[in-house]
């Protein structure tokens, strides 16, 4: 079984005042934080790939010294239309060889741990869900995964819609439970 892991990390940050991905966080720049935990998650489950969403050259950089380890198992796409919503990265990252499950998860989240990450894949696979996400006190958060039925529907998704409210009437959804609440904080200030 093929998860494809998605790293959205092309967004423009318009809250933040800057590019939130490069904001130094402990002396690193914080986009680095989510791709190492996605990391973890390919270490202990070899059924995950991950691409990277990016326009940004520090990015792509990071993802092609990475490559050395892992190969094949991840790579970058562009999403040079991501001003107009996160639709448009959502579908570049869609876009290449087909998985059983998509897992999205967004480049400003710093404390998201690599264990809530793969119990999401391990339950959501394990039990034939369509699809599923990480909460924090029933509060929908992300990541978010969805099985290979729902890729119409991800990509017919339009503007700055993303792809949780695809799983909002559905009643095979599994949700996880997050180990913390920072977990599922992005940072906006």
């Amino acid at each position: 079984m093929k998860i494809q892991m998605i790293y959205l990390a092309a967004g423009n940050s318009r809250r933040f005042g800057s590019n939130k991905l490069y904001y130094e966080i402990n002396g690193r720049p914080m986009f680095q934080y989510g791709l190492e935990t996605l990391e973890k998650v390919m270490e202990k489950n070899p059924d995950t790939f991950l691409k990277v969403v990016t326009e940004y050259p520090l990015i792509r950089e990071y993802v092609q010294k990475r490559k050395k380890i892992w190969k094949e198992r991840i790579t970058h796409v562009g999403s040079p239309e991501h001003e107009k919503g996160i639709s448009y990265s959502i579908r570049a990252g869609l876009n290449g060889e087909a998985a059983d499950y998509y897992l999205f998860c967004v480049a400003d989240q710093p404390k998201l741990c690599a264990e809530t990450v793969l119990e999401l894949i391990r339950r959501t696979t394990e039990g034939g869900y369509e699809g599923g996400y990480v909460r924090w006190n029933d509060i929908p958060g992300n990541p978010v995964i969805f099985s290979a039925e729902l890729l119409p529907e991800l990509l017919a998704l339009t503007g700055d819609t993303g792809g949780r409210r695809i799983l909002k009437n559905r009643k095979n959804v599994c949700t996880v439970e997050a180990r913390h609440r920072e977990e599922t904080e992005d940072i906006d200030q």
